[in-house]
């Protein structure tokens, strides 16, 4: 069974909440601080930006060859930081650090992932 199976199937989970999170902010908007139905919008446009592509890359290291605990890795911490981020943005107005980590996490887990599969794209090691 592939890894990026389960990772798939959690980071689905995750924008299914995430989506009713959006709907929750936009039914209970007046009962809510100004900021928050804003930020849960944010919130899913980020990780609908984001986590497609972090799968896809995964995917691809996955079936490209990389070791599995590599692969397993970087799914768990796509999981993460994608969390943090939800979690940061949702709950604290402005700048904070889970925000931070996650998004930045995000990305740089991407320029990993990118790089190995450039690895193995050229063959450079054998995986």
């Amino acid at each position: 069974m592939p890894a990026t199976l389960i990772y798939a199937g959690i980071v689905g989970l995750l924008a299914v909440g995430l989506a009713n999170h959006v709907l929750y902010a936009r039914l209970r908007a007046r009962s809510l601080p100004d900021w928050q139905p804003p930020a849960a919008e944010r919130v899913q446009a980020n990780f609908v930006e984001n986590a497609p592509l972090a799968l896809v890359l995964l995917y691809l290291m996955e079936v490209g060859g990389a070791p599995l605990v590599f692969v397993h890795s970087c799914g768990i911490a796509l999981v993460a930081f994608r969390v943090l981020h939800a979690w940061g943005l949702a709950r604290y107005a402005g700048a904070n650090y889970p925000r931070l980590i996650g998004a930045q996490g995000t990305f740089v887990l991407m320029a990993v992932m990118s790089v190995m599969l450039v690895i193995l794209g050229f063959g450079i090691v054998d995986a």
